[in-house]
């Protein structure tokens, strides 16, 4: 798989909620009504004929519904941060996480606007959020915002949250979006236009109502405690540059982290594995936390020293169409792209359940069929995998089959970005809107997870649920990590 570029995803516009910019964003070079809503149609044209997710998680009139408002709210010239804003509600509707936009290729960002800063930085849970660091002394860390300017903080949430492609029906990628990539302030910013001073109403740690009016220009975030040291205790392996691999002694305990796939990781791998075997790691922790993805065969590689018998890593692969190479919206799409598709992947022409199977290119490997297990350095004691709102693409893939494919394993943490029952990718193309230069972030294949029993629109979900505390991002305590200790040392 191309590598999903996790943080790039995470700069993109919020859904503009409300009419205008601010002043000195009205002189930019406005994009004309007509390209705007060709574009839209073209894109919607797009969907319903080549996109993998359409009509999986929304119905087809739902979508249309959408792009119904959203034809409507292109009734005059716009900014193309505005257009961008506008057009993201519909591509989010369709609810697929690697389908994103992103800015024409000439597009010049405004140097003469700043959009404002909250006095503070948020922890979104389960629809409330808390405050982490903050600007003010009035508030504290750990203090629950309950509205700002009047609107309830959970309408800030929705807006905010409805306004990010995620898998499916998934919420903690949008959480960790809100939280930890300032999501929430970009709702207050782009959706609702908000200036300092900020009329804040919160709820204190002993249970105290209070509003107070805040302007905090200029003023900046203090940190609220000392950082905790996680790893104390634990010693590092040498030559695993980037992928971290420590060592607990007592009781014997090895922790691998695992962040994105990438050509080089085969090579530390073999290290790793090597090092595990010979101190006699009796436990491995394997943290795909925020892994994003990437080459999904380095995912594979990574599955060869934990699975418990030769493995499948995908499911079923498909398209909607025979070739999804050729279809009238080819001129849209980037051909070094295809390019790259058609080295990697190649339809079979075979039609089964309204779709169109497709196969790996010999040289890719044939993920569809059993890839076997390292002779040399498999592990084979306890598993534990941390996961949360960012494991993601190939990092969601390798949960899936380590799910179905080590008994033992226990999962610790936040359901998964990635679907359960996989996710549209495979190869991601560079689809460009010709009349703004917009670009769509487009998957043409669908790639089917091993699971043999997903939760429809869900990610991988934890054995052990872990909620973060404002505290533990302030002082980056990793609950997670402790959860997986508890549960070894209660098994001593």
């Amino acid at each position: 798989m191309r590598k999903f570029l996790f943080i790039t995803c995470l700069t993109w516009a919020l859904v503009c909620g409300h009419n205008g910019y601010a002043q000195s964003e009205s002189t930019r070079q406005l994009l004309p009504v007509a390209g705007m809503q060709q574009d839209l149609l073209i894109l919607r044209d797009a969907f319903k004929a080549i996109h993998p997710a359409y009509g999986l998680y929304t119905s087809k009139d739902s979508l249309q519904q959408r792009c119904d408002t959203t034809m409507e709210a292109l009734r005059r010239p716009l900014t193309e941060d505005e257009f961008i804003n506008t057009l993201y509600p519909f591509v989010s509707a369709l609810k697929c996480g690697h389908t994103q936009i992103k800015h024409a290729i000439n597009y010049q960002p405004s140097l003469a606007y700043r959009m404002p800063q909250l006095p503070f930085q948020i922890l979104v849970q389960q629809d409330r959020a808390w405050v982490t660091t903050c600007r003010l002394t009035a508030i504290q860390t750990g203090d629950e915002l309950l509205s700002i300017n009047s609107v309830p903080v959970a309408d800030i949430i929705k807006h905010g949250g409805d306004l990010y492609a995620a898998d499916g029906n998934n919420q903690t990628f949008k959480e960790l979006f809100l939280s930890e990539y300032d999501g929430f302030e970009d709702a207050c910013n782009k959706y609702y236009h908000w200036k300092p001073p900020y009329r804040i109403t919160f709820r204190n740690r002993q249970g105290a109502i209070k509003t107070i009016v805040a302007d905090t220009t200029g003023k900046s975030l203090q940190p609220a405690a000392t950082e905790v040291d996680n790893y104390k205790g634990w010693s590092s392996a040498a030559n695993t540059d980037y992928l971290p691999l420590r060592f607990l002694r007592h009781p014997s305990v090895a922790c691998f982290e695992v962040h994105s796939y990438q050509y080089q990781d085969t090579l530390i791998f073999e290290k790793a594995f090597k090092d595990i075997q010979e101190k006699g790691a009796e436990y491995l922790i394997i943290d795909l936390r925020h892994n994003t993805g990437g080459d999904i065969r380095i995912a594979a590689k990574l599955l060869t020293y934990l699975a418990d018998d030769p493995f499948q890593m995908v499911g079923d692969l498909w398209a909607r169409v025979p070739d999804p190479g050729q279809t009238r919206f080819s001129a849209y799409f980037d051909s070094s792209g295809m390019e790259s598709l058609f080295q990697s992947f190649r339809s079979t022409g075979i039609k089964k359940d309204n779709h169109y199977e497709m196969a790996f290119q010999p040289a890719f490997g044939n993920l569809l069929d059993k890839t076997g297990l390292d002779k040399r350095y498999h592990y084979n004691g306890q598993l534990i995998v941390l996961i949360d709102g960012a494991t993601f693409s190939s990092g969601a893939h390798t949960a899936a089959v380590i799910k179905q494919n080590c008994r033992k394993a226990i999962f610790i943490g936040r359901e998964t970005a990635g679907g359960s029952e996989g996710c549209s990718g495979g190869s991601i193309q560079q689809l460009t809107l010709p009349n703004t230069g917009v670009v769509i972030d487009f998957p043409l294949l669908r790639v089917v997870s091993v699971i043999r029993h997903p939760t429809y629109g869900r990610g991988i979900m934890p054995d052990y649920p872990v909620l973060l505390t404002p505290m533990d991002v302030v002082t980056k305590r990793d609950p997670d990590l402790e959860k997986a200790l508890s549960i070894i040392n209660s098994r001593k």
